[in-house]
């Protein structure tokens, strides 16, 4: 799809007519689709729905509300056929056309079919912002981000308090390491400052570290979506002595993700004496090596990517699960409306959102005292299970390739010193940015390897580097492999630099198993203190810093003192066999007696409450 060039976009702004050639080929192909789907309608009577002398248009509007209603349970076929009913009746409904877009835009395959409703909502509407807001959001899907960016500032530009629109435009700009207007960032965030506006949360954590704003942006979703959550069922006794306990996972990362990287072997090492496990996939990407080795952990695995909520509810209800595991909290695709209506007495959020879901419903999150100290408790609103190590399981099986390859095959200098960030794009910031440059000019003949794959970005960053003195050569660009190659290439590199408002999750870990030094600066929301807690259970805590100077002096000790980078790997590789970090089986067996104490206080009649053990 072509970008809108300056030209287009200010003939929109302007002249209030935009112009969208390139998708006009849409509607003109679906046509005959909408006549069949017509015929079929009157057919099966779908279009007899007014009440004796009651007006097309107030029809229309009873029909739009019931869909609004039936996308909330993810009845979202349903929704469809009531939305095209309400079209019928009141074709020029711009609103109509956009809410079946945003509709059609949840089933990958449909999303040429949402463009061509979300353009002809443009055309009825030429100066409604949401309506550009949704095409960005769709571009975003198909991984056109710097299309969607435009559209994202045309939507802002008609409606500066379309939030959705704003805080997606600043999370776009951070993985497309475009820092235009990076000073503005905290003037726009004091627009989400109020708890009624809808924005993304998972948007925001790279932008600012303040652990009670981010609190607020998920209590607000919560609030807009989410509404009655469901209490747990009391207990009333007759539960057989001995009985195993039966635990949930539902996620849609059963496959090669990171969540899978990370707690597979936590999965197959579940004491299958006292566990069940139930796993439920609601949209896995692929059948992989991963997506088979979850389906081997598993007592029972349900593919639930094509059911509603309350199917869902009626499932895990019917499975008699005793606790529910959410994996995904607000990262791509998550359900937390299941958890809203409640799947098992005990609900627990784990692992894969680094911060509060904000529901009422949501028992428990799985943390550290590192993670979430008590001070901070505060910007949580579950209570905290503490695991007495690291939070983070990690996989002592993982494979690392054997790669004949050295230094130059990765466009790298042989001799000289090798600091590296293989953290997503999105989180860096010019502040870390800065103090990399620094360290280039402090380090002779020393590069940065860079994740990024994209060769405009690679681009951006070089003249970023020379505005401030570096040559841009010197930071070296790489891209995605596949994980036990990426693990190999690790050793290539002598000091992994993190971020700062989103540490090195998995990819701390990563670093850490393949024999890779990393050093961090510890912030105050969860995101900004994993890397702390994962180097703390390496037994690494001087690699742990709390101030941007510090980070600077530890990692430009690191590359100037030898002696002390041959400790840390030294540690480091011992780490391996005797750190709780590595030790699959321990992590497990603590973390099955965490949840058992979760599931002994339901069943002792108590609220849930935080609660931690200590070491076994």
């Amino acid at each position: 799809m072509s970008q809108p060039n300056q030209t287009s976009k200010l003939a929109v702004m302007q002249n209030a007519k935009p112009q969208f050639p390139e998708f006009e080929k849409f509607a003109e192909s679906i046509k005959s689709q909408e006549r069949a789907k017509f015929a079929y309608e009157m057919k099966h009577g779908l279009r007899n729905n007014r009440a004796k002398d009651e007006k097309p248009k107030d029809t229309a509007q009873k029909l739009l509300k019931k869909a609004r209603a039936l996308i909330l349970k993810h009845e979202n076929k349903q929704a469809e056929t009531v939305l095209r009913q309400a079209i019928s009746l009141e074709p020029k409904d711009a609103s109509m056309h956009a809410l079946l877009g945003e509709v059609l835009m949840k089933d990958s395959a449909r999303l040429m079919d949402a463009l061509s409703c979300l353009m002809q909502a443009v055309k009825l509407e030429p100066t409604f912002g949401g309506h550009y807001a949704l095409i960005g959001t769709l571009l975003m899907r198909l991984q056109k981000f710097e299309e969607a960016i435009d559209y994202f500032e045309i939507a802002v530009k008609f409606d500066p308090k379309n939030y959705i629109a704003l805080s997606r435009m600043m999370h776009i700009k951070a993985h497309r390491a475009r820092w235009d207007g990076f000073e503005k960032i905290p003037t726009y965030l004091k627009q989400f400052n109020n708890t009624r506006v809808l924005s993304d949360p998972f948007a925001f954590l790279s932008l600012c570290d303040d652990g009670e704003f981010q609190k607020q942006r998920s209590l607000s979703q919560v609030r807009a979506k989410l509404t009655n959550p469901v209490k747990a069922p009391i207990y009333t006794g007759g539960r057989p002595a001995g009985k195993k306990l039966r635990i949930g996972y539902f996620s849609n990362d059963y496959y090669n993700h990171a969540t899978m990287h990370l707690m597979g072997g936590l999965l197959e090492n579940h004491d299958r004496d006292r566990f069940e496990l139930y796993l439920y996939d609601y949209g896995s990407k692929m059948r992989d090596h991963e997506h088979h080795r979850a389906r081997q952990s598993a007592d029972v695995f349900h593919d639930i990517r094509h059911m509603t909520t309350a199917q869902i509810v009626d499932l895990a209800t019917r499975d008699g699960l005793d606790i529910a595991v959410d994996l995904k909290g607000f990262t791509e695709g998550g359900r937390l409306d299941m958890f809203n209506s409640r799947v098992a007495p005990v609900q627990v959020a784990y692992l894969g959102y680094p911060g509060t879901s904000g529901l009422k419903s949501m028992d428990y999150m799985v943390a550290d005292r590192i993670t979430i100290p008590s001070h901070l408790r505060k910007h949580y609103t579950e209570n905290i299970l503490y695991m007495p190590n690291c939070y983070q399981p990690n996989d002592e099986s993982r494979y690392i390739a054997q790669m004949d390859d050295s230094r130059e095959s990765h466009d790298l200098p042989e001799e000289s010193f090798v600091f590296s960030t293989f953290n997503n794009p999105y989180k860096v910031t010019p502040r870390e940015f800065d103090i990399w440059m620094n360290l280039l000019k402090e380090v002779p003949d020393s590069v940065l390897w860079y994740y990024v794959s994209n060769a405009d970005i690679i681009d951006r960053l070089r003249k970023e580097a020379e505005a401030r003195g570096v040559d841009g050569a010197r930071i070296i660009p790489t891209g995605r492999m596949q994980p036990e190659y990426h693990l190999a290439r690790l050793k290539h590199a002598d000091l992994f630099l993190d971020t700062f408002n989103v540490n090195a999750h998995t990819t701390a870990s990563d670093a850490l198993w393949a024999g890779l030094p990393l050093v961090t600066k510890t912030g105050e929301q969860f995101a900004a203190r994993v890397a702390g807690s994962i180097l703390t259970a390496a037994g690494l805590e001087d690699l742990v810093t709390t101030t941007e100077k510090k980070y600077h002096d530890v990692a430009l000790r690191i590359a100037q003192d030898p002696d002390y980078l041959a400790d840390i790997r030294m540690r480091l590789a011992a780490s391996h066999t005797n750190s709780p970090l590595f030790d699959t089986q321990g992590y497990t067996r603590d973390f099955e007696r965490l949840m058992e104490r979760a599931f002994q206080n339901y069943l002792d009649g108590n609220a849930p409450r935080s609660m931690g053990i200590s070491a076994a």
